[in-house]
């Protein structure tokens, strides 16, 4: 791991020093114009250069902080993840019952987490078309993005960003009236957007909204075909949290695990550290 922070930080020093210069620094991942890339080929195409190191949100612990308690938390939930899939390739989408629960914090903070195995790639989604919170958490563009996708403006190459990490990518919510967001998470090109990050990446997670507020999540979970629930402690009711499993299960999509935000641990003459 100290590997990975530390090659993390000679890049962020270069691309620092070739700013300074008037230049960019060279992107491993981006192919050379002549070359298109092509499905499930490893190298990616760029957006715009995002998600230096200054503009991550203090939120994205594991980015901040990856030595910390916290982060290892994250760490547990990886091993736990990866102990359910024999090819150690995974898709998932996380949700939860209700607004202000932590899920899409949850959802980039797993996804750092991910990029500490490096021969393997992840992709973040931001589905959450309604109140999509990725971008701005990352530092990133929003848009073009999945909004985009489903209305025939933009490609998936268009709309996958890098971040400061080389194996990992972003897709923003893009852009979209309240009143389309309902039709558009119906359109069958989500099962083919699904499918295609599914083939190039190793492990993809999608941010929905929470469940027992709109239905995309129950819609995009045909397709996904896992979940994960997150749950704020002292917050989230238990009938709540029943709620939303009948919805998973009634949308056959099958519950992997429960995500705990908010735990409090006490520590003598220091404060309380969260999760």
């Amino acid at each position: 791991m100290a590997n990975v922070w530390d090659a993390m930080k000679k890049h962020d020093a270069e691309q620092a020093e070739q700013a300074e210069q008037g230049g960019s620094a060279p992107n491993a991942n981006t192919p050379g114009p002549e070359h298109g890339p092509t499905p499930g080929q490893k190298n990616e195409p760029i957006a715009a250069q995002i998600g230096m190191d200054g503009r991550y949100s203090e939120l994205l612990v594991v980015h901040h902080d990856r030595g910390g308690a916290i982060s290892e938390e994250y760490r547990s939930l990886r091993t736990n993840l990866l102990a359910q899939h024999k090819d150690e390739r995974f898709c998932y989408l996380i949700t939860s019952s209700n607004a202000g629960e932590g899920k899409t914090v949850t959802c980039l903070n797993l996804s750092l987490v991910m990029t500490e195995r490096v021969d393997c790639r992840t992709v973040v989604i931001d589905c959450d078309l309604r109140k999509g919170k990725m971008a701005k958490l990352l530092g990133a563009q929003a848009s073009p993005g999945v909004a985009d996708l489903l209305h025939g403006s933009a490609t998936l190459q268009e709309c996958i960003q890098p971040t400061c990490c080389s194996n990992l990518f972003f897709v923003p919510a893009g852009k979209v009236k309240s009143s389309e967001v309902g039709e558009l998470v119906g359109r069958p090109e989500l099962d083919e957007i699904v499918n295609e990050l599914r083939r190039r990446y190793d492990y993809v997670i999608f941010d929905t909204p929470p469940i027992n507020v709109a239905s995309d999540a129950g819609i995009l979970g045909k397709t996904v075909g896992e979940a994960l629930l997150v749950v704020r402690m002292n917050k989230t009711r238990r009938e709540s949290v029943e709620k939303s499993i009948r919805l998973l299960h009634a949308a056959n999509v099958k519950m992997s695990g429960i995500i705990l935000t908010n735990r409090k641990y006490y520590i003598p003459n220091y404060l309380y550290r969260y999760s």
